[in-house]
């Protein structure tokens, strides 16, 4: 990669990385949880909870893409009996992001940790193809001219 490109790579990762810090300090529960792709059926390898203690007013969290697998930052408001949770889904290969995904879920507080433990978001993002990873008809197609020059 051109200087460049590796100078805009590191400014997009500070602005994304600012961004998720933004959204943790403002929520009442965050957690940051690292899968294992290859372990569909229980890949949580390693996490960090904070919840906002009752006399701050904000979280403050490290944010960094420096792991393998695939991360997902769950950051959650609570209102009354009801959670918020905006999860932020990055996968990162032998040093480079792969994809990722954002989205936004609502549900009843009673049910927040259920949520997270089964995650079936997670494991369907983990089961599919990387968004780099080129269409299986794409791969057949270049198997087949490969077979039929060799």
């Amino acid at each position: 990669m051109h200087a460049f490109g590796d100078k805009l790579k590191l400014e997009m990762e500070d602005l994304i990385a600012d961004e998720i810090r933004r959204l943790i300090s403002q929520a009442d529960v965050y957690i940051f949880a690292l899968y294992d792709p290859a372990d569909l059926s229980d890949g949580l390898r390693d996490y960090q909870l904070i919840q906002r203690d009752s006399g701050r007013d904000r979280i403050a969290a490290d944010v960094s893409f420096n792991f393998e697998g695939v991360g997902v930052w769950y950051i959650c408001r609570r209102t009354g009996e009801t959670f918020t949770v905006r999860h932020i889904m990055a996968r990162i290969a032998n040093g480079r992001f792969v994809d990722g995904q954002v989205g936004t879920f609502e549900g009843f507080w009673d049910e927040f940790p259920r949520y997270i433990t089964e995650d079936k978001w997670v494991k369907s993002f983990c089961a599919k193809p990387s968004a780099n990873d080129p269409h299986p008809s794409i791969v057949a197609s270049r198997r087949r001219k490969t077979k039929a020059t060799a």
